[in-house]
């Protein structure tokens, strides 16, 4: 009787861990020259290096929702992030939606930091359990922009 609840404990701990997807967030393993992510003004130029952080959304339900940081490698440009294995609350081999919004780690948080950017919203799968992670393979390079902060913009309209 013994054996057979620990053997049953031993299915449903394996079963419980395949349950759960994954996905690596890493921008060099798109095809032919990864998906670099450019600073402001730089592109093909410059990344926006270590002080910059690349986070990875599910957009699943039309709500992005953080599931996973990184930085960016400090060389080549800085155009490249830290990779990373990412849990992903979705069943191996689902299909998913996934956007990259990247901001000035100073700021605390994309909606905060005035110097940020986003790829826009790309399909992707699911790995993990009895598969290996997948890549994001449909992420496009993108730019960083600076937005203006509402003072600004307000003080500038009020000249004309």
């Amino acid at each position: 009787m013994k054996k057979l609840l620990v053997a049953l404990a031993a299915v449903l701990v394996t079963a419980a861990t395949y349950g759960q997807g994954q996905v690596v967030f890493d921008n060099t393993v798109q095809a032919p020259n990864g998906a670099p992510i450019w600073d402001v003004g730089q592109t093909g130029v410059k990344g926006p290096g270590s002080t910059v952080t690349a986070g990875l959304f599910l957009v699943n339900n039309g709500t992005p929702t953080l599931i996973g940081s990184t930085t960016f490698l400090d060389i080549a440009g800085g155009a490249y992030v830290n990779p990373i294995t990412v849990d992903v609350p979705l069943a191996p081999g689902s299909a998913a939606q996934y956007e990259v919004r990247v901001w000035d780690t100073t700021a605390g948080s994309y909606d905060a930091a005035i110097h940020r950017g986003t790829s826009g919203v790309f399909a992707g799968t699911v790995g993990g359990g009895t598969l290996p992670p997948t890549n994001l393979d449909n992420l496009q390079s993108f730019t960083m922009v600076l937005v203006p902060e509402p003072s600004t913009i307000l003080s500038e309209s009020s000249v004309d």
